[in-house]
């Protein structure tokens, strides 16, 4: 897992984004908090917990967590003092009949990488990439982006558990990716859920992280 910092200014409070597969920091850098340092966790080829003793500065720690990232977030999270974690477009149990993926459907994502490269997930992912973000993180390779997927589908179905307290979750009208209906299922079980415009990718308006944090 690489970790990004997009603000370190010593700033009273955190936001943490627990990003999706085949993402970089470039899909949250255009959000720009103005009290906040931000960093951004991707690329989970492995993955290991953040230790609260790292982030004992922070007043406050709010946790994004975007697709497969909440999955991660449930794996890596779990010692942070979190003030808030926000889950987008996704749940604890990814690879799931009943509340996320089928199994065959990341398979095939996986096999038709190899074959005609990232343009069909990122037509779905992203609205017909109208909302693929620019940055200054470069792009990761094809075969990164593979062997990210395959382990994160190992891993998820492995062992998937809920063990963070989510104090909201939002499911996209349009995700095409991750099935909403999958996302409504799991998060009503537990009290939550909350529908909002977007494709898969959630951050094309700041105001879904702007509008979490306290003054």
């Amino acid at each position: 897992m690489q970790q990004s910092w997009l603000i370190q200014q010593g700033n009273p409070d955190l936001v943490l984004y627990m990003l999706g597969w085949a993402a970089t920091p470039n899909a949250v850098h255009h959000i720009r908090p103005t009290h906040c340092d931000v960093l951004a966790c991707y690329d989970h080829r492995s993955i290991a917990p953040l230790q609260a003793a790292d982030f004992t500065a922070y007043r406050r720690i709010y946790l994004f967590a975007w697709s497969f990232g909440v999955w991660v977030a449930e794996q890596c999270c779990r010692e942070l003092p979190l003030h808030k974690a926000i889950a987008l477009n996704g749940t604890p149990f990814p690879v799931d009949d009943r509340y996320g993926m089928r199994l065959r459907v990341v398979l095939r994502t996986m096999q038709g990488l190899a074959r005609v490269g990232m343009n069909p997930f990122n037509e779905k992912a992203y609205g017909g990439v109208r909302y693929i973000p620019d940055g200054p993180f470069p792009d990761r390779t094809i075969q990164e982006k593979i062997d990210e997927l395959n382990l994160l589908a190992d891993w998820s179905k492995a062992n998937s558990a809920a063990n963070l307290h989510w104090d909201a979750a939002y499911i996209g009208d349009k995700d095409e990716i991750f099935p909403p209906a999958k996302m409504w299922a799991y998060w009503q079980s537990v009290g939550l859920g909350t529908g909002f415009e977007s494709y898969h990718y959630p951050f094309a308006n700041p105001a879904i992280v702007l509008d979490q944090l306290d003054t």
